[in-house]
């Protein structure tokens, strides 16, 4: 998914970077980033992936947990 497809699937679900940002233990813009593939961790993506509803898979389908370019 390009990032402001995953960036409106969090706004339909109500939730923000910052709330998922807090819930994990870091900052909104490093899950801004993680939305745009230029930062990659397991946990936050499944987190993002959670509060939207999705499979990991769906949101990052080139491999969720490849090394970021």
């Amino acid at each position: 998914m390009k990032p402001i497809e995953i960036k409106i699937l969090l706004l339909r679900a109500g939730v923000t970077q910052a709330n998922i940002g807090r819930k994990v233990g870091v900052s909104r813009s490093f899950i801004n980033q993680i939305i745009k593939g230029q930062r990659n961790t397991k946990r936050v993506r499944m987190a993002i992936a959670k509060a939207v509803g999705r499979r990991v898979e769906e949101l990052w389908p080139s491999g969720p947990f490849r090394k970021a370019a």
